[in-house]
C-alpha cells in the first residue's frame, strides 16, 4: 500500500506541469508591458492577438506623404519578456499595417506600426499557430527563439539583432523571411527545420552564424548574403532549390555542398 501511495505521489508530481497549463488573455500581457513590468509565462496558452504595436508609449516616427512614403508609428517594449512552453493561438504582432489600406487596389501611402525591444526576449519551446511578425524590429539585447514551431509566416525581414540571436531547434512550417535582416553579434540556426521557403537574401551577418545540421526542405535563398569567417554549414541538408549567387564567406564567393 505504501508503495502504491508513493508511486501515485510521484506520478502527480510528474504530471504537475501539464495540470498547471493556464490560459492567458493577450490583453493582460499588454497591460503588464504598458506598466513596464517584466513578462514571464510558462506552460500557458495565449488567446487573442498579442499586438505589441499599439502600446501606451506608441509615437509617430514618420509622417506619410503624397509621394507614397509610409506613415510610421513605433511602440517600445521596455521590459524583458519570456515565454516558455507556451502556445500562441492568435497572431504575435511586432509589425502590422492598417488592414483597410491593405485591401486597397491602389494605395498612395500606407500606415505602418512597429515594435522594438530594448530588453532580452526569450521565446522557447513555444508554438505560434498564426503569423509571427517582427519586420523592422530592433532587438537591443539577446534574442532567444529556440525550439519553437512557427506554423504560419515568420516575418523577420529588416529586423536588427544588436546582440546574440538564437533560433536553434526551431521548425518553420511556413515562409521564413529573414530578408535584409542584420545580425550584429553571433547567431545560430542549428538543427532548424525550414519546411517552406527560407529567405536569407541580402541578410548581413557581422559575426559567425551556425547552420549546422539545418534542413532546408524547399527553396534556400542566400543570394547576396554576407557570411563572416566561422560560419558553419556542417551536415546541413538542402533538399530543394538553392540560390547562393553573389553570396560571400569572409569576402569570397561561397556555396555549400549539397547533401
Amino acid at each position: 500500500m505504501k508503495k502504491l501511495v508513493t508511486s501515485t505521489f510521484l506520478f502527480l508530481i510528474a504530471l504537475a506541469p501539464t495540470l498547471a497549463q493556464t490560459t492567458v488573455d493577450a490583453r493582460d500581457i499588454i497591460a503588464k508591458i504598458n506598466r513596464k513590468e517584466a513578462v514571464s509565462y510558462q506552460n500557458a496558452t495565449i488567446t487573442g492577438d498579442l499586438d505589441l504595436t499599439n502600446l501606451a508609449n506608441r509615437k509617430e516616427v514618420r509622417e506619410g506623404s503624397w509621394k507614397g512614403e509610409s506613415r510610421e508609428y513605433l511602440s517600445v517594449v521596455e521590459a524583458p519578456i519570456s515565454f516558455k512552453n507556451c502556445v500562441f493561438k492568435g497572431k504575435f504582432l511586432a509589425y502590422r499595417t492598417d488592414a483597410s489600406e491593405e485591401r486597397r487596389v491602389i494605395s498612395i501611402s500606407n500606415t505602418v506600426y512597429n515594435a522594438d525591444f530594448t530588453e532580452a526576449v526569450t521565446v522557447q519551446n513555444c508554438t505560434f499557430e498564426d503569423d509571427a511578425t517582427f519586420k523592422y524590429s530592433n532587438f537591443g539585447q539577446r534574442a532567444l527563439f529556440t525550439d519553437n514551431t512557427f506554423r504560419e509566416i515568420a516575418l523577420f525581414k529588416y529586423a536588427k539583432f544588436h546582440n546574440d540571436a538564437d533560433f536553434s531547434g526551431s521548425s518553420f512550417r511556413g515562409y521564413a523571411d529573414f530578408k535584409y535582416a542584420n545580425f550584429n553579434e553571433s547567431s545560430a540556426f542549428q538543427k532548424v527545420a525550414f519546411d517552406n521557403y527560407a529567405d536569407f537574401k541580402y541578410t548581413k551577418f557581422d559575426e559567425r552564424v551556425n547552420f549546422q545540421q539545418a534542413r532546408f526542405s524547399r527553396m534556400a535563398d542566400f543570394k547576396y548574403t554576407h557570411l563572416p569567417r566561422g560560419t558553419n554549414f556542417d551536415d546541413a541538408r538542402f533538399e530543394g532549390g538553392t540560390d547562393f549567387k553573389y553570396t560571400t564567406l569572409d569576402g569570397r564567393k561561397f556555396s555549400p555542398s549539397r547533401r
